[in-house]
C-alpha cells in the first residue's frame, strides 16, 4: 500500500507571509490541526496549531514560527514507512512530495489509520467470534468450520491471557451455524460474537 493510495491530495497551503492569526482560524474552519508552507511552488515549512497559538502578538507572520524544511515523504512511499517516520518523529502528519519535490499531499495520522482498517479488512465491518478451545483441538478443524459459515475470515488471534482463546474476525457469518458445528466436534466449545 502506497502513501498515494491514502494521503489527503491537494492540501491547503499557506505562504510564509500569511498572518498567524488568519492561518489559524482558516485552520480551525477546516478542522486541520497543520497546514504545509508554500513559496514559490515549493514547499519551505509546516505550521501547526499548536505553533500558532504559541506565538505572540497579532503581527506575527506564518514564516516567523513555521517548521523549516519539514520532514516529507514521497507519493510512492510505503505507508508502512509512513507510519514509522511519524510515530518515531511523534509527528501528526507529513507533507507529501514527489520526486522532483512538488508538494502533492498530506499524510495525516487518521489517513494512517484508515489504511490500516483498509489493509486489516475492517472496512468490511467485521463481527468477533471468540472461541473457547478445550486442551487437543486443532486448530485447523475450528478455522475450516469458521470459514464453511462466513463469507470472509479477515484474521485470528490467541488470546495474549488465554492460550485457549481464539479471536475471529469475520464478515457476514451465519453464528447459528458455527455455534452447531462446533458444539458437535466437542460441547465444551463456546462461541460470543460482538
Amino acid at each position: 500500500m502506497l502513501v498515494k493510495d491514502f494521503m489527503t491530495q491537494n492540501p491547503i497551503t499557506v505562504t510564509p507571509d500569511r498572518k498567524a492569526d488568519e492561518t489559524l482560524e482558516l485552520m480551525r474552519s477546516l478542522n486541520f490541526r497543520q497546514c504545509p508552507v508554500v513559496e514559490g511552488g515549493k514547499l519551505v515549512g509546516i505550521v501547526t496549531d499548536r505553533d500558532i497559538r504559541a506565538s505572540k502578538g497579532s503581527g506575527v507572520k506564518v514564516g516567523d514560527i513555521m517548521a523549516r524544511d519539514p520532514v516529507t515523504i514521497l507519493d510512492y512511499a510505503s505507508v508502512e514507512g509512513a507510519a514509522e517516520i511519524i510515530r518515531s518523529g511523534k509527528f501528526n502528519a507529513l507533507p507529501v512530495v514527489t520526486n522532483k519535490g512538488e508538494l502533492v499531499g498530506i499524510l495525516t495520522v487518521t489517513d494512517l489509520l484508515d489504511a490500516l482498517l483498509k489493509m486489516l479488512g475492517f472496512h468490511e465491518k467485521p463481527q468477533r467470534l471468540e472461541v473457547q478451545m478445550p486442551e487437543g483441538m486443532a486448530l485447523f478443524d475450528v478455522l475450516h468450520v469458521v470459514q464453511s459459515s462466513s463469507e470472509k475470515v479477515l484474521s485470528f488471534s490467541a488470546s495474549p491471557e488465554n492460550r485457549k482463546l481464539y479471536y475471529f474476525w469475520v464478515v457476514n457469518c451465519n453464528f447459528g451455524e458455527v455455534e452447531k458445528a462446533l458444539r458437535k466436534l466437542d460441547t465444551k466449545i463456546s462461541t460470543i460474537h460482538s
